[in-house]
C-alpha cells in the first residue's frame, strides 16, 4: 500500500500544471521551513536532491517558521506556510526560505542571504543590517554558494523579494549555543522585517495553485 501511495505522489508531482483556480486563496507572504517534511516528501520530487540539512536543522526551521507565520497573521497579513517541498507557483509580495547552515570544518560559516535577482540586493542589505543587530557572529557574502543564488524554490514564486535566510551555522558549537535560546528573537526579527517590507495588510496577491503536500503541526519553543 505504501508503494502505491508513493507512486501516486510521484505521478502527481510530474503531471502538468493545473489550471488557474480563480477562487484560490490569496496571500501576501510565503514562509517555507527548510528541509521540513523530508525525507518523506522526497519520493514526490525525484528530480530534486533529498537534502536533509545540517543536524538539528529540520527541528529548528519549523519552529522559527511557525512563529514568523503567527506573528504576521496577527498583524493582518495573509501567510502561506510551506514545508521544504511544495507544488504550485505563487505570486506574493515576499517569500522567505528559512535555513541554518552547516559547514566542514565547523565554524567556517555563519549567517548568509540568498537571492536570484540583483534587484533584491537592497532588500537583502536591509535584512543584513537588521539581523546584525541581533546575531553576534559572522555574516558570509550574499550568494556565496550556488545553492543560495539558484535556490530551487525561487522558480515557484513570483515575488517582489524572495530570500533564503541562513540564520547561522548550527554545526559551530558557539553559534548553536547562542541560537538555541534565541530562536524566538530570531523569528520575531524576521517577522518585523517582513512586516516592514511587505505591502499594507489587505492588499493581496493571487496564487495559481495550492499544494497538496504535508501539513505541519504548530509547535511551541522549548
Amino acid at each position: 500500500m505504501l508503494r502505491g501511495f508513493l507512486i501516486a505522489l510521484v505521478c502527481a508531482a510530474t503531471a502538468g500544471p493545473s489550471r488557474v483556480n480563480a477562487d484560490a486563496s490569496r496571500y501576501d507572504v510565503l514562509v517555507s521551513a527548510g528541509h521540513e517534511g523530508r525525507p518523506a516528501s522526497c519520493a514526490a520530487f525525484p528530480a530534486r536532491p533529498c537534502n536533509l540539512g545540517a543536524a538539528g536543522e529540520r527541528t529548528w526551521t519549523p519552529l522559527v517558521a511557525e512563529r514568523v507565520t503567527a506573528d504576521l497573521r496577527a498583524r493582518g497579513l495573509r501567510v502561506l506556510r510551506e514545508p521544504a517541498d511544495f507544488t504550485g507557483t505563487y505570486d506574493v509580495a515576499a517569500a522567505v526560505f528559512i535555513h541554518f547552515d552547516g559547514a566542514r570544518p565547523a565554524c567556517t560559516s555563519g549567517a548568509s542571504i540568498g537571492y536570484h535577482r540583483s534587484a533584491e540586493r537592497a532588500v537583502a542589505a536591509q535584512w543584513r543590517a537588521r539581523y546584525r543587530r541581533l546575531f553576534p557572529f559572522r555574516f558570509m557574502p550574499d550568494d556565496f554558494t550556488a545553492g543560495l543564488r539558484d535556490y530551487y524554490a525561487f522558480k515557484q514564486v513570483r515575488a517582489r523579494a524572495a530570500l533564503v535566510l541562513e540564520l547561522g551555522e548550527i554545526t559551530c558549537p558557539a553559534q548553536r549555543a547562542w541560537l538555541a535560546p534565541h530562536l524566538r528573537d530570531v523569528a520575531d526579527t524576521i517577522a518585523a522585517f517582513l512586516a516592514r517590507i511587505v505591502v499594507a495588510p489587505g492588499k493581496t496577491f493571487a496564487v495559481t495553485r495550492k499544494h497538496s503536500g504535508q501539513q505541519t503541526n504548530s509547535k511551541e519553543f522549548s
